[in-house]
Order: structure tokens, then C-alpha cells, then sequence
């Protein structure tokens, strides 16, 4: 999630892509199916927004904060597609030199859930930057638990991400609180001054950005096993021998 899209923009997709997801699909369920039908219009936003908290069993606690549940469709869902992912791991030892896995950070390492219901699903810089500084955002927990299985395993863990340089140093210091182990890497999209293995400099689109990013990785050595991220732009342009595709039907991001 790097920041540049409306609520429109973001509801409209998920409306469309509903909740794909690597090793099978999950769709929700759109608003009065047979009318969509017959005029071709977009699926209601409003209903779009009930879906899409239905699918993360959103509740609300005394101080009116919005949360996701761990017996929610998206936990069950994300618990399947992470396991299949390290069972894929776990036969690649001993077989892969250097084994290394990466992580995109939202809605991958951490779910930003709660804070998006919290916004109505429409996004503000500032008020995302604060939820970083804050903590808000919570550990993706089966994410996690692969985390820290792989690097005791000797899998080197690195951190891709849309988030800006400058979010960087306290993105890792949540990501520590919360029991992520320290990667062997960590990647924060550049603002001021772009990397040599980046050509397309400051203008990279994702896709550019972090599959350029895992050339990058591989090229020091490490073959990257598992790549996941929660967007189809977090996998794209290989360097990667399983992209892992996580649920996330709130935005979309080319």
C-alpha cells in the first residue's frame, strides 16, 4: 500500500477483483447479482463495504474501533495460502542454496484492516503516516509465525515494500515489536535517490520497483523461495520461485 488512491478507487476494485487469492479463489458475493446483470453497472459501494467487512467478520469494540476476527473468512484464507506457502518451504531445504523469503508489509506483514474500516475505506497520507508512527497497524499473524519459523531455519527474511524511505526506520521498529525477526534486508521505496539496480530511478512502477528490488536480492547470493505479498503488482516480474498471493479485497494497486 503505498498511498495514492481514493476510497472510490479502492472500493471499485475490490468490487471487481472481489478476493483472489493464490491456490484458489474467493469471491464476494456482489449486491443484488441479477440487477448487475442486466444493466452492467458497477456493484453498490455501500454494499461493496458490507461485503467486504463481512469477509473480514469485522466487529467493533467499546471505543468504536473496527477490528478483524481470527475466525473470519480472511483468516481462514490467509491461514490456508500461508501454510501451503511453507510447506513449499519446508521441501525446498536442503535442496536450495541460500533460501530467502520476502515480505511485502501491507496487508501482508501486517493487516491495516481496522484502520481503513476506521476510515471508511479511504485513504489520507497524513493520517496513515500517523498510524505508523503509532503503531497502529497489527502483525499478519500466520505471516508471522512463517517468519520466524523460516529464520530459524537459516531462510534469510527480507521486507519489500511500498512504503516510502522515510517510513522506514519506525516500519521496522513496529515490525520488530510486533516479533518479526530482524531481516537480512529491508527495501523502502526511494524518494530522494535511487539505487543502481533500479534504472527506471525514482519513476519505478511497482512492478519495476520490487521485481528489480529481488534481482537485486538474488544477485547477492540468495535464491528467493516464497515471495508475498497481497497485490498481483507485489509478484509480478518473477525473481521468485512461488509468488504467494495474499487476500486483500479493500484496494488494488497496478
Amino acid at each position: 500500500m503505498s498511498g495514492k488512491w481514493s476510497s472510490l478507487v479502492k472500493l471499485a476494485a475490490a468490487a471487481a477483483i472481489g478476493a483472489t487469492v493464490a491456490s484458489g479463489a474467493t469471491a464476494l458475493a456482489g449486491s443484488d447479482d441479477a440487477t448487475a446483470a442486466r444493466s452492467k453497472e458497477p456493484a453498490n459501494i455501500g454494499q461493496v463495504k458490507l461485503d467486504v467487512k463481512a469477509y473480514y467478520g469485522d466487529y467493533v469494540d467499546a471505543a468504536g474501533k473496527h477490528h478483524y476476527s481470527d475466525t473470519s473468512r480472511f483468516a481462514k484464507d490467509t491461514n490456508r495460502v500461508v501454510s501451503d506457502a511453507k510447506r513449499y518451504l519446508q521441501q525446498s531445504l536442503g535442496r536450495v542454496k541460500n533460501p530467502a523469503i520476502v515480505l511485502d508489509v501491507d496487508d501482508t506483514s501486517e493487516v491495516t484492516y481496522g484502520w481503513e474500516a476506521d476510515n471508511d475505506f479511504g485513504f489520507d497520507p497524513v493520517k496513515q503516516q500517523q498510524a505508523i508512527d503509532n503503531g497502529t497497524f497489527v502483525a499478519n499473524k500466520p505471516v508471522l509465525e512463517l517468519a520466524n519459523w523460516a529464520a530459524q531455519r537459516g531462510v534469510q527474511v527480507y521486507f519489500l515494500t511500498g512504503r516510502n524511505e522515510f517510513q522506514g526506520p519506525q516500519s521496522l521498529k513496529n515490525l520488530a515489536n510486533e516479533g518479526f525477526p530482524a531481516p537480512a534486508g529491508a527495501f523502502f521505496k526511494p524518494k530522494t535517490t535511487a539505487p543502481d539496480y533500479l534504472p527506471c530511478g525514482l519513476t519505478c512502477t511497482t512492478v519495476q520497483y520490487k521485481s528489480g528490488t529481488r534481482a537485486h536480492i538474488e544477485a547477492t547470493g540468495a535464491r528467493i523461495v516464497l515471495n508475498l505479498g497481497d497485490q498481483f503488482s507485489d509478484l509480478e516480474g518473477g525473481h521468485a520461485l512461488r509468488p504467494v498471493k495474499l487476500p486483500n479485497p479493500m484496494y488494488y494497486l497496478p
